[in-house]
């Protein structure tokens, strides 16, 4: 008989969730109050006043300095390891993934629960890898700012699309806009890497040339979605909860 494997239930991967963006949300607003370079605006040359100004012209803030090689590298360990978000969402992503796993009648609910801690396990070390080969080494070497640039615009829409071209184009260290190349590399090198750690599953295939470009591809789809709630809006609904 084809015996009932309990999956990781629908409330508690709804309670992960809620953590998950209360823990976004502590860490987001402590970064704001904090100088931490990681999290600065990067340079951008179209904000230089070039004008000389006059009596009554408002004088703008200087441009943001590039971080040096060494700090990004530095920054990307950071954001990767030492923020509660990429644990917590990688829970949320392994609990999903198990979800949709073939159910198998000689594993328990202790066996699925372990499968869930397998599946979260491999989307943290892909997604920690993705962050620090875009956000440190190929940031360094490509001469690039990674870090996030949020919309001056006001609508809804038009900051959403900011949000998502930042996955293809960035600032790079003189405040020109240019191809997000250290993405495109690290995005390719993480997904290659994670071939080591994965491993298919019935109906799954995760390893092998398929396996790693759709993992390529569905990056920018998740750093598009990262960028539009934790980067662009989150800070703005942080903002309403302190007044």
């Amino acid at each position: 008989m084809f015996s009932t494997c309990p999956r990781p239930p629908l409330a508690l991967l709804a309670l992960v969730l809620s953590l998950s963006f209360a823990a976004a949300a502590r860490a987001q607003g402590s970064q704001q109050t904090s100088d931490n370079p990681c999290h600065g605006q990067p340079p951008v040359r179209e904000r230089q006043n070039t004008s000389g100004g006059g009596a009554g012209q408002q004088q703008q803030a200087p441009p943001a300095q590039p971080l040096t090689g060494g700090q990004k590298v530095k920054c990307a360990f950071r954001g990767a390891f030492l923020s509660p978000v990429p644990y917590l969402t990688s829970i949320i992503s392994g609990g999903i993934r198990q979800i949709g796993e073939d159910r198998l009648p000689h594993k328990d609910g202790g066996d699925e629960v372990a499968d869930w801690g397998s599946q979260s396990a491999r989307i943290f070390a892909t997604r920690a890898t993705t962050r620090v080969f875009t956000n440190g080494f190929y940031a360094a070497a490509f001469r690039q700012d990674p870090r996030y640039e949020r919309s001056t615009s006001k609508g809804v829409g038009r900051r959403a699309l900011h949000a998502m071209s930042r996955v293809f184009v960035t600032r790079g260290d003189d405040g020109d806009l240019e191809p997000n190349y250290s993405r495109f590399a690290g995005s390719l090198t993480s997904a290659a890497l994670a071939n080591v750690w994965e491993h298919s599953t019935p109906g799954h295939d995760r390893v092998g040339p398929d396996a790693t470009l759709r993992r390529f591809t569905r990056s920018f789809a998740t750093g598009a979605l990262s960028n539009i709630v934790f980067r662009e809006f989150l800070p703005d609904i942080i903002g309403i909860f302190r007044r």
